[in-house]
């Protein structure tokens, strides 16, 4: 079915056939645009669309032509045209450098091109901008600002044009679950696909049934994922795109991936990476390359596939694909430890969580910062109506003294009204500043509080550890076994619902005083002040019973939850060896490693590590195991209870 369209646009209809064909949409648009005046606003469209074509195509060197004559518009042609084109050159700019460069700098020219727009910028190119800087956004990690541009976008599509806003409730959806919000993302697929089946337009319901999948595999519902995203495919070619399709081999490969047969893995990505070359799509070409490597280490081939693995994860880090490298390394820790390889899989980890921490920094550095320019901003308006008050009453002075021998009795009022407004002004101010201190005050107890389980966050502890140089106390860092397998079977719904209520036992177990704090998905991280020995091991054992011994209800599911706990009492015995925090970390992550190789559902301790300086402990820690089995630390092993209920 044809698009519903506006009466001789052919601009828009030309957009829409592209999704599917762009080579033959390219070779109809440079016909049409032959006929356009130079200077005229549908040429610039125009070039616009032809621009974006070209990047598609894999075709940069083509893409920079265009934008020169998009520069051209933009210093020399018709004067209404030039801020247009000057915005048009920015965003198409940016989208090359999205392609092929750096996202960090893609950045800088939309925000310049963001800065022009206005409300007699023509709507195709506002909306092309908005969706261009949404998924730079979206790519660095920041899905709150790429939601807020998204939804902009949708508040500008023509009603006329449903496949459009199909196609940006789609990418909504996506951003909503790699933000972790299933639930808002399944809503706006679902209003996604309904716009697509009510037009029958093949390309959008192929996305739409793509998301879906993804949405399903997360809820832990294989099968119907499986039937999605076999639909996908079929929409694919019945439409003709051969793009959706080559996403779709490649989705395969990561949906039996999953499943664990990694033979048919390495196949379907096998059968995706010649349609992603021939198609110039890098993405494919990483998804493919990606689960290829994943599936060889699977299959106990490790030295075949971590350099493909590690190439992808190279490429996401040259172009600032921040939340594309962290979801990387988790899944390859994850295939790491399941073929075997653990001292492997305990480094990607490692790489894993401080890319994690960096994508978490910038999210929450720039929320704070765009809530506290809201309250400076509304701080500056009430200044504003201040000095305007101000010199409206300097203005009255001044009638006032023109007449004062005349109307004494009306200075007097009119001084008295002053005093009363300034006092009434000046509370104002005060009640506004007081609102914005305790706004701070608030918004800074919210940037150090899990939004999920109440708890202290990572942010918290790095600020108590920043209090103080060296660390005191025992430190416990507890990690739940399985926890992905959870998440796999009953979603990610039943995974909050998991986290939660291993929040509320942990918190009473422990002490008024003591701090608990979720380092970071199923991470949790225990500070006990005072000092260790016999009392850090009970503590140990009572954190391992309450977690274990009463299952978690899940639905009409009880679940088994056990953790492996690694922790240590500092200074360090025997020598009473002070370390900085970021080694006690290191070293109860190492304990708690250990945990998990001999066999999980227990903790290790650190006892003794006899060492005269930092360069010793350092050397011993970087492979713990061993320097325990050459006694050259002491480890205590304390095992959990029998468990209860089932496992997930």
């Amino acid at each position: 079915m044809e698009p519903v369209l506006r009466e001789g646009d052919e601009l828009a209809r030309l957009e829409y056939e592209a999704r599917a064909k762009p080579e033959e949409a390219v070779a109809t648009l440079e016909q049409w645009m032959a006929r356009q005046p130079d200077d005229s606003a549908r040429r610039l469209e125009a070039l616009r669309l032809l621009g974006g074509l070209r990047i598609t195509l894999g075709q940069p060197e083509a893409a920079e032509a265009v934008l020169q004559q998009i520069q051209a518009l933009a210093r020399a042609g018709a004067t209404p045209l030039r801020r247009d084109a000057s915005v048009a050159a920015a965003c198409l700019q940016a989208d090359l450098m999205r392609d092929g460069g750096s996202l960090a700098k893609a950045d800088e020219p939309l925000e310049e091109a963001m800065r022009q727009v206005d409300e007699q910028t023509a709507l195709p190119l506002h909306m092309s901008c908005l969706v261009i800087h949404a998924a730079v956004e979206e790519n660095l990690g920041h899905f709150d600002v790429a939601v807020r541009l998204t939804q902009e976008a949708l508040r500008l599509v023509d009603r006329g044009q449903p496949w459009r806003r199909s196609a940006l409730l789609n990418g909504l959806a996506y951003t909503y679950y790699r933000a972790g919000q299933l639930t808002r993302a399944r809503q706006l697929n679902d209003e996604a696909k309904t716009l697509a089946q009510a037009s029958e337009d093949w390309v959008s319901l192929a996305d739409a049934m793509t998301v879906e999948s993804i949405l399903l595999s997360a809820a832990g519902q294989e099968g119907a994922a499986l039937q999605a995203l076999t639909q996908s495919i079929e929409f694919a070619r019945r439409a003709g795109d051969a793009r959706s399709e080559a996403m779709g081999l490649a989705n395969l490969s990561d949906h039996y991936l999953r499943q664990g047969n990694n033979h048919q893995a390495l196949l379907q990505s096998q059968q995706a990476l010649p349609l992603a070359r021939r198609l110039h799509s890098t993405e494919i070409e990483q998804l493919a390359n990606l689960n290829a490597g994943l599936a060889l280490i699977a299959m106990h081939r490790k030295d075949e596939g971590l350099p493909r693995v590690r190439e992808v994860l190279d490429q996401q880090r040259r172009a600032d694909e921040v939340a594309s490298q962290a979801e990387g390394l988790a899944d390859l820790a994850h295939y790491l430890e399941r073929a075997g390889y653990l001292s492997e899989a305990l480094q990607v980890y490692r790489e894993q969580r401080a890319i994690a921490e960096q994508a978490f920094q910038r999210s929450q550095q720039r929320a704070l910062v765009e809530l506290q320019e809201s309250f400076e901003a509304e701080r500056r308006r009430h200044e504003r109506d201040l000095l305007t008050d101000d010199n409206q009453l300097k203005e009255e002075a001044l009638r006032q003294t023109e007449l004062r021998f005349k109307l004494w009795a009306l200075v007097m009022a009119g001084v008295v009204m002053a005093v009363l407004l300034l006092a009434l002004l000046h509370r104002r101010m005060r009640a506004t500043q007081q609102a914005l201190s305790s706004v701070n005050e608030r918004l800074k107890v919210q940037s150090e509080q899990d939004p999920l389980t109440g708890l202290a966050n990572r942010r918290h502890f790095q600020r108590r550890m920043a209090q103080g140089e060296d660390a005191q106390g025992t430190l416990y860092l507890l990690d739940l076994d399985h926890f992905k397998r959870i998440n796999d079977h009953h979603g990610h719904a039943g995974g909050d619902v998991v986290l939660i209520e291993v929040a509320h036992r942990l918190q009473a177990v422990l002490r008024e005083e003591d701090v608990v704090v979720r380092w970071g998905g199923e991470e949790f991280m225990i500070l006990v002040p005072g000092e260790g020995g016999e009392s850090a091991e009970l503590l140990a054992q009572r954190l391992l019973t309450a977690l274990a011994s009463v299952p978690v209800i899940v639905g009409p599911t009880r679940l088994a939850v056990t953790a492996s706990i690694g922790f240590a009492s500092f200074p360090l015995q025997p020598q009473q060896l002070e370390v900085p925090w970021s080694m006690a970390i290191d070293l109860v992550d190492a304990a708690m490693y250990i945990a998990k190789t001999q066999g999980r559902h227990r903790a290790v301790g650190l006892r003794r590590l006899p060492a005269a300086d930092l360069e010793e402990v350092a050397r011993r820690m970087s492979d713990l195991e061993k320097a325990w089995r050459r006694g050259e630390v002491e480890l205590v092993e304390i095992h959990g209870p029998d468990v209860v209920g089932q496992t997930p």
